[in-house]
C-alpha cells in the first residue's frame, strides 16, 4: 500500500470500565481485526470514522492528522470520507435498491462501478424488504462505494448471514478488494473471513492488540488459541494441487511432504485450493495405521496444550501448518498427550471443505 494511504493508530478510549488503547500502523490493501464481542473491534472503527473520540493519542491517513488530541485536531466524518459497511447494511426500506446506493451521491459513474463489481443491476428496482440478506450487504457496500471513500471500513458485514450466504458473499468482497484502489479496514469475530480476504490481521482481545502477522501464519498459530476457542475455528490451509481425479471423485493436495485428500473439485494440478476443516473434526491417533475409513492421518507434533476451558485444546504442528484441534479431557488424559508428543490427525475427507473460489 502507498505511503498516502498508510494509516497509523496510536490513541486511547475509554468507555465505562473498557479501555481501548492501540498503537500500530496498517500498511496493506486489507488488515483485518479479529477479536471476540466486547473486544474493542467497533469502538476501534468508530474513532477512525470520526463519530467516535478518542480520549488521546492521534490518528492519521497517509500524511494527513484525522486526530491529535495534543494539536487539538479533530476532522468530522464528512471530511475524512470513509465509507462504512455495517453488520445489517441500514439501507432505507422507503428507497429502491438504485435510490439507495445513488443517496447523496454527485457521480453516477462511481456509483455504477460498484454496481457492476456486485452484480446487482437486477435488484435495482426492488426495495429493501424484497432483497435477501445477502443481496442487502452488497448493496450496503455499493453504497458505501459509490460515496468514492478513501477507505472502507467494514464492520462484520457477514456477521447476521448463515454460512451458506457467506460463502457467496465472499467472492464479491474479492472483486471489491481487486476493482477499488483504496484500503480496507475489516474487523470480524471468525477466522475464516479474516483468512479469506486480509493481507495482514490483528488479533484484539480486552482492548488490546496481542499478536499480528501474515493471517496465514498468526490465525493458525498458538497465540491464536484463546481467542479461537471463544470464536470457533476453522483451520484454513492454502495448499497446492497434486492430483484432480473427477472419475474417483477425489483432488489431492500437498501439505509439505505429506497429501491431503478432499471431496472432487474442479481444479488443475499446481492450483493453490483453500480448504477448512474445524477442530472438533479433527481425530487424535498414537498410531498412523488405524483401521478406520478417514482418507486422511497426518503426523505432526503437538507445540501447545490449554485445558481451562470445558475442552482440551491442542495446537499441532503438521508440516509447518498448525492445527487447532478440539478434545475431551478424558481423552488427553487416557492418551496421555503432552508437549512435544507426535501424533496423527485423522480427517475424513468429507469434513474438508473448499472455502471460496
Amino acid at each position: 500500500m502507498a505511503d498516502s494511504t498508510r494509516i497509523r493508530l496510536n490513541f486511547r478510549k475509554s468507555l465505562g470500565g473498557f479501555t481501548l488503547a492501540v498503537d500500530c500502523v496498517l500498511e496493506e490493501k486489507v488488515s483485518a481485526f479479529l477479536g471476540v464481542s466486547g473486544s474493542g473491534k467497533s469502538t476501534l472503527l468508530n474513532c477512525i470514522s470520526g463519530t467516535l473520540t478518542p480520549d488521546e493519542g492521534q490518528i492519521a491517513f497517509g500524511d494527513e492528522i484525522l486526530y491529535d488530541s495534543t494539536a487539538k485536531i479533530n476532522l468530522p466524518p464528512e471530511k475524512r470520507r470513509f465509507g462504512y459497511v455495517f453488520q445489517e447494511g441500514h439501507l432505507f426500506p422507503h428507497l429502491t435498491v438504485a435510490q439507495n446506493i445513488r443517496y447523496g451521491q454527485p457521480n453516477p459513474r462511481k456509483s455504477s462501478d460498484a454496481i457492476d463489481v456486485l452484480e446487482i443491476s437486477e435488484l435495482l428496482q426492488r426495495y429493501p424488504k424484497e432483497l435477501s440478506g445477502g443481496q442487502r450487504q452488497r448493496v450496503a457496500i455499493a453504497r458505501a462505494l459509490a460515496m468514492e471513500p478513501r477507505m472502507l471500513l467494514m464492520d462484520e458485514p457477514l456477521a447476521s448471514l448463515d454460512s451458506t450466504l457467506k460463502d457467496r458473499i465472499i467472492p464479491y468482497l474479492h472483486h471489491v478488494k481487486n476493482a477499488f484502489e483504496i484500503p480496507i479496514l475489516y474487523v470480524t469475530h471468525t477466522f475464516s473471513e479474516a483468512m479469506a480476504l486480509a493481507d495482514e490481521a490483528f488479533l484484539i482481545a480486552d482492548g488490546v492488540i496481542i499478536a499480528n502477522g501474515e493471517p496465514h501464519r498468526l490465525l493458525t498459530a498458538p497465540s491464536a488459541m484463546p481467542i479461537a476457542q471463544l470464536t470457533g475455528v476453522e483451520n484454513t490451509l492454502f495448499l497446492p494441487v497434486t492430483l484432480s481425479d473427477e472419475a474417483h471423485g477425489v483432488t489431492s493436495l500437498k501439505i509439505g511432504d505429506q497429501s491431503l485428500v478432499i471431496p472432487y473439485t474442479d481444479v488443475e494440478v499446481g492450483d493453490i485450493v483453500p480448504v477448512a476443516v474445524r477442530a472438533e473434526d479433527i481425530i487424535i491417533s498414537l498410531e498412523p495405521d488405524l483401521p478406520v475409513s478417514a482418507r486422511n492421518i497426518l503426523r505432526g507434533k503437538i507445540q501447545c496444550l490449554d485445558v481451562k476451558s470445558e475442552r482440551t485444546w491442542l495446537s499441532i504442528l503438521v508440516e509447518w501448518h498448525h492445527l487447532a484441534v478440539k478434545i475431551t479431557h478424558e481423552a488427553r488424559e487416557q492418551m496421555q498427550l503432552r508437549e512435544g508428543l507426535e501424533v496423527y490427525c485423522v480427517i475424513k475427507a468429507s469434513a474438508i471443505n473448499r472455502l471460496w473460489d
